[in-house]
């Protein structure tokens, strides 16, 4: 059964930046122009260059000329092969997208596994609970499993820093909240913006999904595991949950900068490269 629209859409009543209006996408936004104040100085976070969205593939063409005319080549697609294949919320059945100039890479945080907020809900009922636990919960897995695919865009990110070219590329899951919000705080985090700017950055998606916000509610009530209350703290992003999962990340992880070397096989002097890349000094 479709839980929603063929055709979703980030609207044009949306701030831009960093929301870029496009039919058919929800949730599409830049993750650069963000303050960064750290020893070596004042800067930005680099726009125009990585994005991120919910489900993409019923993205219309004049949506996806106004992408690659935003520089974009490259997307990066999180969702695992079982989600696409059952596509839960468009109710579209398997779809990627294949738009000519842009190369789609397929980076599973989990391979096997769904992970779009329909099948969590499903699966793990504490993600629904009032407190920010169950969602740090969820998180902690993504940073666990996600490492490796987390890696592959972070060569993305160093190759152009070495080049200095800008490939600009987009990251997203289904809802473009959990896997692709955990990877935007990282390399927020990376770039010294601040724990509750990155919070609010995360908590945009609330209104980046726009009216896949109740179908996502819909979508989950379906399941027969939660209340409606349950089900709209399952889909929304609150900021106490990327806060939780900021002080996670430092006391299990070591912060942005050790989890990237530690764990996705990261050098430390390729995380600085990065990151001086990342940011654009005043």
């Amino acid at each position: 059964m479709s839980h929603g629209p063929l055709n979703p859409e980030t609207s044009t009543s949306l701030p831009s930046p960093p929301f870029v209006h496009l039919k058919g996408i929800p949730n599409f936004r830049d993750l650069g122009g963000y303050a960064v104040s750290s020893e070596s100085g004042q800067g930005k976070v680099r726009t125009g260059y990585i994005f991120r969205c919910g489900e993409p593939t019923s993205a219309t063409p004049e949506a996806v000329d106004t992408i690659r005319g935003l520089g974009v080549t490259h997307i990066y697609d999180l969702r695992s092969l079982p989600e696409i294949q059952k596509m839960q919320v468009a109710g579209t059945g398997p779809k990627t997208v294949d738009w000519p100039g842009v190369t789609r890479i397929f980076t599973p945080v989990f391979r096997e596994q769904s992970y779009d907020p329909v099948s969590l809900a499903k699966r793990h009922a504490d993600y629904q609970d009032e407190s920010p636990k169950g969602m740090v919960n969820a998180y902690r897995a993504i940073l666990t499993e996600g490492a490796t695919s987390y890696g592959i865009i972070l060569r993305h990110i160093l190759e152009d820093a070495r080049t200095t070219k800008e490939r600009g590329f987009i990251i997203h899951c289904t809802a473009g909240k959990d896997r692709t919000g955990v990877l935007g705080a990282l390399l927020l985090s990376l770039c010294d913006v601040p724990d509750q700017v990155v919070a609010e950055e995360y908590n945009l998606t609330e209104a980046g999904l726009g009216q896949w916000t109740e179908l996502l509610v819909q979508a989950v009530l379906k399941q027969g595991a939660t209340s409606e209350a349950g089900a709209r703290r399952m889909v929304g992003a609150r900021k106490d949950s990327m806060l939780d999962t900021l002080k996670m990340l430092r006391e299990e992880f070591g912060g942005a900068a050790a989890y990237m070397e530690n764990k996705c096989g990261v050098a430390k002097k390729e995380v600085g490269e990065i990151k001086e890349f990342l940011i654009v000094k005043e």
